[in-house]
């Protein structure tokens, strides 16, 4: 079978731990031809930037071609109306059976339609990772970006589309709400990853804790991402701090904004328990999130959450209403202050709250609902 991908929303990036990577990996391992459409950006030491087009196989046999922009004048403008020439001509020499578009917010969606008139047996599913939080912020972005242009390309896409996925219940909303996408047509569809083996588990758990200096009665926290004001990095290490007979290391991995390198820095140097290891590979990512027993999440979403969970760990997350819907399994502790955090450490500290059952109930999440195989299977079944 072939698929192709179109991530003209997004982006593709080598070694990232995202949605389309890991659909592209699970689709090439189960025996498929695949193709991915992309804009000209990716992500560089956490960083987007934007690289010239190519046309390449990459070594897990993926097609990468990637598109520039076509300049619509304002370079906002050009970001915002997603317009890429030769996507029907790559349809055409490509042949796919299955079509997966990564939103449905631009111009390139008129080739898909165009192509699933000329082959009807071709198979179109479109996902949304657009919701209030994410998007249409401000009045313009939402009443004339969204619900003018956004909703007219959605609109002429859903009577192709055999399903329109959600990745988030606040997505689902802003779906309904703003493009008219109906209920029938809507199917939850998570962010998910990947469950090792029990031996890629063990092997990775102990090589990083060892790495680490993780002591065996001592826990290891990891909270990771892109880290600003919203991830709330300055509260969880105030409140780590607040903790001291709480024998735990922490550690942060990702890349610090500008804006918030001196503070953290600082709250990163007061504390002997915690270490910054920088940026690191999606590999690299989930060899930590096995060695990890909570994964730290008190601010904003990431597409993280779900890899932790897969590697078996017990999280601490904030009661973000996607989150709240779709992957309690009796595997995650709630927090909402700075207190709530201290709270939860000293709980943990004392013994009163039980890691290794939280991890078996995120096993169980994982098996149950984020599993790619089981996500990619859905798209050819």
């Amino acid at each position: 079978m072939r698929i192709v991908f179109l991530g003209f929303a997004s982006s593709f990036t080598q070694g990232m731990s995202y949605q389309d990577n890991y659909l592209c990996k699970q689709t090439l391992a189960d025996g498929h031809q695949v193709t991915y459409l992309s804009n000209p950006e990716k992500f560089v030491e956490g960083r987007m930037v934007e690289t010239s087009p190519e046309d390449t196989v990459l070594n897990d046999g993926l097609h990468l071609i990637r598109l520039s922009y076509v300049n619509c004048g304002l370079r906002m403008v050009t970001k915002k109306v997603r317009c890429f020439r030769g996507v029907y001509s790559i349809l055409n020499q490509e042949k796919p059976n299955v079509i997966f578009c990564h939103n449905t917010q631009y111009l390139p969606v008129l080739d898909v339609i165009r192509y699933k008139k000329a082959h009807p047996e071709v198979k179109i599913y479109a996902d949304t990772h657009t919701d209030a939080k994410n998007s249409g912020t401000n009045w313009l972005s939402l009443h004339i970006l969204h619900r003018v242009y956004y909703r007219w390309l959605t609109k002429k896409t859903i009577p192709y589309l055999e399903k329109y996925f959600y990745t988030t219940y606040e997505r689902k909303l802003f779906s309904a709400e703003n493009y008219g996408v109906p209920e029938s047509l809507m199917e939850f569809y998570p962010l998910g990853g990947f469950i090792p083996t029990e031996e890629e588990y063990k092997s990775a758990r102990e090589r990083r804790r060892k790495e680490l200096c993780v002591e065996p009665d001592e826990v290891l926290l990891v909270h990771s991402g892109k880290m600003d004001a919203l991830k709330r990095t300055a509260e969880l290490l105030q409140a780590f701090a607040t903790v001291p007979e709480f024998k735990a290391k922490l550690a942060i991995i990702g890349s610090i904004q500008e804006s918030q390198k001196e503070t953290l820095a600082k709250l990163i140097e007061a504390d002997s328990r915690v270490s910054y290891l920088g940026w690191k590979t999606a590999d690299e990512l989930l060899e930590y999130l096995c060695a990890c027993d909570l994964y730290c999440e008190p601010g904003s979403q990431s597409a993280t959450m779900q890899n932790a969970i897969c590697c078996g760990c017990a999280a601490m997350l904030y009661p973000h209403e996607a989150y709240v819907k779709g992957f309690d399994y009796g595997n995650i502790q709630w927090v909402q202050t700075r207190e709530d955090m201290v709270e939860l450490f000293r709980a943990i500290a004392r013994h009163n709250v039980d890691l290794d059952e939280l991890s078996q109930n995120s096993w169980r999440c994982a098996r149950d609902l984020l599993d790619y195989r089981k996500l990619a299977a859905r798209l050819y079944q």
